[in-house]
């Protein structure tokens, strides 16, 4: 009989793990599983023991590759950031700028514009789609939103604000409408945050009185 050296663990695999596996392939293995698992459950519905099931893993395992499901998602969408963690930051910058305006320059880096076009991209591309995109928005960035405001009026403010900026990525970014494809960040900020604004935090007759 072999004797086992003094450092040596009798099972170098994480429990859970496929026979054979890499840490990239196993992780890849949880991202397929993840995608055939939200198309077919949709995210609300989908959990992350659910993916583990598919993938063949022990849930432990995906725990220790994503947070939680949402970073699961977003990894599945190949979403660089999560929008909603750029919403949790809060409403109004350390400039002091009004929350429409940090709203729209958080267009200005690179990975956060990608992943909300992503995003819309796919809420407008089929029906099946939106049943996944939708939930995933709503918690994210909608309700953390919301969470700021009125509660007597924030699930209007938060849908007012949806379009406003929805379209805009839209005409922006997606079918690259003239002029506002071409203008700088600055004048879109300028031109479109005082209406976010007034969403956000001004009067509204009709759901105020």
């Amino acid at each position: 009989m072999s004797e086992q050296a003094p450092n040596e663990v009798p099972d170098a695999r994480k429990r859970g793990r496929p026979k054979g596996s890499t840490t990239g392939t196993t992780k890849a293995a949880i991202l397929r599983a993840a995608s055939k698992e939200f198309s077919h459950a949709g995210y609300e519905a989908a959990s992350l023991r659910s993916v583990a099931r598919r993938a063949g893993v022990d849930p432990a395992l995906v725990h220790h590759y994503f947070k939680d499901k949402d970073d699961l998602f977003v990894q599945t969408m190949h979403i660089r950031v999560n929008p909603g963690e750029i919403i949790a930051q809060g409403p109004a910058g350390a400039d002091g700028r009004g929350a429409g305006s940090r709203l729209l320059t958080t267009w200005r880096k690179p990975a956060f514009r990608t992943a909300a076009t992503a995003i819309i991209r796919g809420l407008i591309s089929s029906s099946s789609a939106t049943k996944i995109l939708r939930p995933f928005l709503q918690k994210e960035i909608f309700s953390r939103l919301g969470s700021r405001l009125p509660e007597e009026s924030a699930e209007p403010r938060v849908a007012l604000v949806a379009s406003q900026i929805i379209g805009l990525i839209v005409a922006r970014y997606i079918i690259d409408l003239e002029p506002l494809a071409s203008m700088d960040d600055e004048q879109v900020i300028e031109l479109v945050a005082p209406a976010i604004q007034r969403y956000l935090t001004g009067e509204l007759p009709a759901l105020d009185h």
